[in-house]
């Protein structure tokens, strides 16, 4: 033990040594907090399933910088016990620092706001979301970007860090609203009575009954138009499935309507 007191290198090499236990220490707490985590955002969620990844995917990047902080600063300990100076280092690492912030301070954006959009679930795989003036289904999501296929099959790649608010249609739910315009000769309530009953008819069909998660919803007369009196409605159907049972719905009522007599408006020919 005096051997030790007297014997300055001996004494660096004990506290580089507990200096390194702590770090093994404090990375294996970190990976047993981050797989806490994981099993807390996972779930029950079945293997394979997109929940399940997203979770690893956040667990994997949470242990990746809590073990990179770790041992940074404990190479910065060990050099300092060496007797390496680590002023001049620490500052040529802050002056890069800086200087790869203002070149990658877009990256950094991105990849924190994916960072955000993974843990809330704003949106997943296969919604359809309406972000940064793009619309379209969700095909892939990583930390820096979201990858939207549009209607007209156009692959939108979004950087991430765009997203300001994002618009999801089919979280749980999806709704399809639109407008019934009825002549102004026309029993507006009458008119409703018979859109009703054709979505009830819908419902109780195989091929839709799953679909269509309540009856067909009024919320009334929504505006004036030169024409027409527009009345609006919706129906709640099982998430992506709203634009073919509104389709399908608005066939119906026209068809409904027209057996009992109740006409559309139209502009005559030759008339503006």
């Amino acid at each position: 033990m005096d051997w030790i007191r007297d014997n300055e290198w001996a004494q660096r090499l004990i506290v580089i040594g507990l200096v390194v236990l702590a770090g093994v220490l404090l990375t294996w707490i970190a990976r047993r907090l981050v797989a806490r985590f994981e099993r807390r955002v996972g779930g029950t969620l079945p293997p394979g399933s997109r929940g399940l990844k997203r979770a690893h995917t956040l667990a994997a990047l949470l242990s990746a910088s809590a073990t990179v902080v770790i041992w940074v600063v404990v190479l910065i300990t060990v050099l300092e016990q060496t007797g390496v100076p680590v002023g001049p280092l620490l500052a040529a690492a802050g002056i890069g620092g800086i200087a790869l912030g203002f070149g990658a301070q877009t990256l950094v954006r991105d990849l924190v706001a994916g960072f955000c959009i993974l843990l809330e679930n704003q949106y997943d795989v296969g919604d359809e979301i309406v972000v940064a003036g793009v619309e379209g289904t969700v095909e892939a999501i990583t930390l820096r970007t979201t990858v939207l296929r549009s209607l007209d099959g156009g692959r939108h790649v979004v950087s991430n860090g765009e997203v300001r608010v994002s618009n999801n249609r089919t979280k749980l739910y999806s709704r399809y609203v639109f407008v019934l315009p009825l002549p102004y000769d026309v029993d507006v309530d009458r008119a409703i009575e018979v859109a009703r009953g054709a979505a009830d008819l819908m419902r109780t069909e195989t091929q839709w009954a799953t679909d269509m998660l309540g009856p067909l919803q009024v919320l009334g007369v929504d505006a004036f138009s030169e024409l027409s009196v527009d009345v609006k409605l919706y129906v709640e159907t099982r998430p992506g499935r709203q634009d073919a049972v509104g389709r399908e719905l608005r066939r119906r009522i026209m068809q409904a309507l027209v057996r009992e007599g109740i006409p559309f408006p139209f502009r005559p020919p030759g008339t503006r």
